[in-house]
């Protein structure tokens, strides 16, 4: 195995492998990893559609400074199965969403577990840490 590959490269792949991990996880369901990644972030009561966008921003193409993919298609999806209720108060998840939401997050879970795997917490707490920096770094800030 060759180390001397740029981060990016890292980056890219480990980001695609867990898209595809999270294929599996879901392709009984026809969902993806934004469609959980939406019903989270909803549950997290993040109501304004437009807030979604915000927070899965870094997951949906923006840069610092520019424009994400919007998730309503996901939104629209979770509507149409009943998992998200649209309302005056805005989103929400609903009873159904959230039988859903348990019922794959075993599933989720080992799927996240398995990326960790032989890593030991601290190393784990130390990537994510270097990675954050890394993003303030290139004009990230946690209020973006």
């Amino acid at each position: 195995m060759t180390t001397d590959r740029p981060i990016g490269y890292w980056l890219k792949l480990v980001d695609r492998l867990i898209d595809e991990s999270f294929d599996e996880v879901f392709q009984h369901t026809g969902l993806t990893r934004r469609h959980w990644q939406v019903l989270n972030t909803i549950r997290d009561g993040v109501s304004e559609e437009t807030a979604v966008d915000g927070v899965l921003s870094p997951f949906t193409g923006a840069g610092v400074g520019g424009h994400a993919a919007s998730v309503s298609a996901e939104v629209e999806d979770l509507v149409r199965r009943g998992w998200v209720a649209r309302s005056d108060a805005g989103l929400s998840v609903t009873l159904a969403g959230n039988h859903a939401y348990h019922d794959l997050l075993d599933a989720v879970s080992r799927s996240r577990e398995r990326v960790a795997e032989g890593i030991s917490p601290e190393r784990y707490a130390t990537t994510v840490a270097t990675l954050q920096q890394m993003a303030r770094n290139l004009g990230w800030s946690s209020g973006a």
